[in-house]
């Protein structure tokens, strides 16, 4: 798609943090306590933007992790940050160059729905996690699905764009070899974000416009976004034993 980023824009990180999400590292605390992860477990970070997680894992749990992003920008600034141990990868999610098995756990931290073909990429997902190892998804969805197809016209590169039907999501990931171990609702979380963002720039409609550098209409794409009811989720989800 060619549009604007919002979380290569500076605006973007302004709003959502180094961890470019909602609520920023809490929910990862929350996965890690699910998970058991130690220093000997190897960690993917899909899509790991800034490599925010990637560094917190290494600081408070001696995790060394791997992370990929699609976007190059984003990556520059992850290896710039990161210590020489953590290792970042430019490619996409349906296409990681790994071998079988060889993580215990792989985040997707409010990227999943950034991305295409979500049933490719969860397939890739399988076939990079070890069994018994863990996926966990933090990210958006729509209260009234129904209502998301009308966002897919804007041309604006965020994961709102992408609410996710939960209900179908489920069926994906289970259909592809995993047991859903938690799903948990955080959509405070969200609410917390838009206030921020109406606090900082007097509307969420002129946020938009700037994050989308004009390229859509912001008050028009906040209306529809309202319309679907986002909320946030956790889900933590275990791949099942051959």
């Amino acid at each position: 798609m060619d549009c604007c980023n919002v979380f290569e824009s500076e605006i973007g990180r302004d709003v959502f943090g180094e961890t470019l999400r909602p609520g920023g590292i809490q929910l990862t605390e929350r996965a890690l306590e699910l998970c058991s992860l130690n220093e000997n477990d190897h960690v993917l970070d899909l899509g790991c933007g800034r490599g925010a997680t990637l560094r917190y894992l290494k600081d408070s749990r001696n995790i060394n992790g791997v992370g990929i992003d699609s976007s190059r920008k984003l990556i520059d600034i992850a290896k710039s940050t990161a210590g020489s141990e953590v290792n970042f990868y430019h490619c996409s999610g349906n296409r990681m160059p790994f071998a079988n098995k060889v993580f215990q756990c792989v985040f997707a931290e409010c990227t999943l729905s950034l991305m295409d073909d979500i049933s490719d990429v969860i397939e890739e997902v399988n076939r990079v996690v070890a069994p018994g190892g863990y996926f966990v998804i933090t990210d958006v969805y729509g209260k009234n699905p129904d209502a998301i197809p009308t966002l897919y016209q804007y041309r604006i590169n965020t994961c709102i764009r992408r609410l996710h039907n939960l209900g179908d999501l489920q069926k994906i990931i289970e259909k592809r070899g995993f047991h859903i171990e938690l799903l948990e609702d955080h959509s405070p979380l969200l609410h917390q974000l838009f206030v921020k963002i109406v606090f900082q720039y007097g509307s969420a409609g002129r946020f938009w416009n700037l994050t989308s550098c004009n390229q859509v209409d912001g008050y028009e794409f906040q209306e529809a976004i309202g319309n679907c009811k986002p909320g946030y989720f956790l889900l933590v989800a275990k791949k099942c034993i051959d």
